[in-house]
């Protein structure tokens, strides 16, 4: 089953552009330039009314005077979207068939016996039931919607009936892609308490005499408010109010069956499952064995699950939160009020369905819409697709640069191409980003990890927009449990539509899960970067706000010419000369090494053990001795390319003789060294002593920000 990308588009909320067709098909073609693949049309929202032709059911035009009765707003708004190659849906509010606020005498939630009948206190505390068009207001529990919108009772027969008929006339008329129903449920938890409902439930349950409605559940305050006490028939009532709607949607499949086989049957249902006995339906796997309604038959209850019954089932993945760890971190009641807790949910309850499809109502992002491509990418990541709803939020917005479809894949060695032309475009010349070095020190290097790297890519037409290259350490005494962020970017013309969040976020998410407890950004072996490259405030609010821990002080890059500089050749060095003994590494392993353990415990130490184990150049590596050589004081690794690109780093003396200016010795010896092996411009990196180098002619060439990301353990 391909992927699906589409947009809901509710009537009110888009009247002035379905009512427009030159604006209509404006916004359908940055639909189709945004990358989806189909559009749900509401055809009937509501309040009961629709905007096609029907014999069965009355106009829009008769509910709202801004749409015309003579136009077939359906036929006029499918004929637009097929036209672009996308897929047509028709979106249908079924037991919702009228508003008390805007009442109009064609509602059908008004006639006799239809309406939803609702249980709950009134102002003395008593049990009431009555109709849920009445005006008094009743003290109720469990209720999803507020009464604004009149339910009609999914139990009664001639309900039902009427509703099957409209989606069959729709189907053979007007033949869409799919139908996508909405609200196929009840209210909520008080409702339905009918005597038409009281009947069938007993006749369900084999119960009489029962004390109604009491029997199913009582009312009582406490100090968070209201709140339900389950009665001896709670349980029951749950599974025969479920057992009423999987009979309605069974009775929606064998039509479409019957007439219309190619129609997609969708449903749309809120994600929420551990609350929605509330509004009494369950839509499930047959195949479920549901744990989290003790008070129910589990295996009466599995039987009313439906989901085998739909070929798409669009979960409402509504939260603003992203991921399980937000809502850990926040408190919240539960780990599925995230999108990703929401997917982990729907899909256990749903026995991981093919045609589970991760569903978005972008106005949470409206502070952060930057979060909407993350969002996004975890439907598609984990679902069928993903359903955004609603198209008025896109354009009131305009937030059509957030809309593009994208998809993360592993970066691969294949990529380096692409990537060393994306960093062409990210980072300065001076940062020497060639596409050997991405070969070397990315994709080559042994830390490297094909799994957790990541490339965000256009999927309209197949190119990288960004990417992160990851390292993950293999040295647990230096750095347990631990990632590198190696390098990272996403293109100029595609930043701040959320990308960089998107894939950051997911990565370290990843990583998470994987057991890393600490991501750092550069500073790993064979670096590009030793810190956020160029920080400004802009990147500096980026990381801050993803979780990283942003160091107070910058560091730098050092570059200088050194073939024709007065400053080295200037340097006195006869104090000097006559206490320490300058000489390159000759199989001095265990001195050296012993020196490193005792002075510079840690990196570099493995850093020089590293470069001896792989045979470098004994003429790269510096070692400062006494007069006498019978102790090593100092020490400095080089390197040069074969350009004439040195490196000088990293480099240090004893304690003991720190304070005396041998530092500057040992520093202007190893810069005559890398004369000698040729190199011509030297760069000393990840350093904050930009006098002590300076007093050679250094100057910072590249600044950086050290940023880490640590997780608790």
């Amino acid at each position: 089953m391909d992927q699906v990308y589409e947009v809901w588009i509710e009537i009110q909320a888009n009247k002035k552009l379905i009512s427009d067709s030159v604006k209509f098909r404006e916004a359908m073609e940055k639909c189709k330039k945004a990358g989806m693949t189909g559009i749900i049309l509401s055809v009937k929202d509501t309040s009961g009314f629709v905007l096609y032709k029907s014999s069965l059911a009355d106009h829009y035009s008769e509910f709202d005077g801004e749409f015309a009765a003579d136009i077939d707003y359906a036929a006029e708004c499918f004929k637009i979207i097929r036209e672009l190659g996308m897929k047509c849906y028709a979106a249908f509010d079924v037991f919702a068939e009228g508003n008390k606020k805007n009442r109009h005498s064609l509602m059908k939630g008004f006639r006799e016996g239809w309406q939803c009948e609702v249980y709950g206190l009134d102002e003395g505390g008593n049990a009431v039931i009555q109709k849920s068009t009445e005006e008094k207001a009743l003290k109720t529990v469990g209720s999803i919607d507020d009464f604004g919108e009149i339910f009609v009772n999914p139990g009664n027969k001639e309900v039902c009936s009427y509703e099957l008929s409209l989606l069959k006339e729709f189907a053979e008329n007007y033949k869409p892609d799919g139908i996508v129903l909405d609200r196929v449920r009840y209210v909520g938890l008080s409702t339905d308490f009918s005597e038409c409902s009281r009947l069938e439930w007993e006749a369900y349950a084999h119960v009489t005499g029962e004390n109604w409605p009491e029997d199913i559940y009582t009312i009582e305050q406490y100090e968070g408010g209201w709140r339900e006490i389950p009665g001896k028939y709670f349980g029951s009532f749950f599974e025969y109010r479920a057992s009423v709607i999987k009979r309605f949607i069974k009775s929606v499949r064998e039509m479409l069956d019957e007439t219309s086989p190619e129609i997609e049957f969708c449903d749309y249902t809120g994600s929420w499952y551990p609350l929605y006995y509330q509004v009494g339906a369950n839509w499930a796997s047959e195949q479920y064995e549901s744990t989290e309604f003790p008070w129910c038959d589990a295996g009466k209850l599995a039987q009313t699950g439906y989901a085998e019954l739909t070929d798409r089932i669009l979960s409402g993945f509504y939260y603003s939160d992203i991921w399980m760890s937000e809502a850990k971190e926040k408190n919240l009641p539960a780990y599925w009020y995230s999108v990703e807790g929401s997917y982990e949910i729907a899909a256990k309850a749903t026995e991981h369905k093919e045609g589970l499809v991760g569903s978005l109502f972008i106005e949470q992002y409206r502070e952060h819409p930057e979060r909407l491509q993350e969002a996004m990418s975890v439907c598609f990541a984990k679902t069928g697709g993903c359903m955004i709803f609603d198209l008025s939020y896109i354009i009131n917005y305009d937030w059509w640069d957030y809309m593009k479809r994208v998809s993360l894949k592993p970066l691969e060695v294949s990529d380096a191409g692409e990537v060393y032309e994306l960093c062409r475009g990210t980072f300065r010349e001076e940062y020497h980003i060639t596409e050997e070095r991405i070969l070397e020190s990315l994709f080559e290097d042994p830390d490297f990890s094909a799994e957790e790297s990541k490339k965000i890519v256009d999927e309209k037409n197949g190119r990288m927009i960004g990417f992160i290259g990851v390292k993950v350490s293999h040295n647990e005494q230096l750095y347990p449990a631990s990632a590198w962020i190696s390098i990272f970017a996403v293109k100029k013309e595609e930043q701040g539509k959320g990308y960089g969040t998107m894939v950051l976020n997911q990565v370290c998410q990843s990583l998470h899960k994987n057991g890393i407890n600490k991501i750092y950004v550069g500073q790993d072996f064979n670096n590009f970067f030793s810190g956020i490259p160029d920080p400004d405030e802009g990147k500096e609010i980026f990381f801050k706000k993803n979780g990283f821990t942003l160091n107070r002080d910058r560091h730098f890059d050092l570059e200088a010419d050194i073939t024709d500089n007065r400053l080295i050749d200037s340097f006195d060095t006869s104090s000097f000369d006559k206490e320490f003994t300058v000489a390159s590494y000759k199989d001095n392993k265990k001195e050296l090494l012993g020196f490193l353990e005792r002075e510079f415990p840690g990196r570099w130490v493995f850093e020089a053990e590293e470069a001896i184990a792989e045979g470098k150049d004994p003429e790269s590596i510096v070692i400062l001795w006494n007069q006498d050589k019978t102790e090593i004081v100092g020490y400095c690794m080089l390197s040069v390319d074969d350009k004439g690109y040195g490196g000088l780093g990293p480099i240090g003396i004893a304690k003991k003789i720190r304070g005396k200016h041998v530092g500057d010795y040992i520093l202007n010896q190893s810069l005559q060294q890398l004369r000698k092996i040729g190199a011509v411009r030297v760069n000393i990196d990840w350093t904050i002593l930009k006098d002590f180098y300076g007093q050679f002619g250094f100057k910072a060439e590249r600044l950086y920000l050290a940023a880490y990301k640590e997780f608790d353990k």
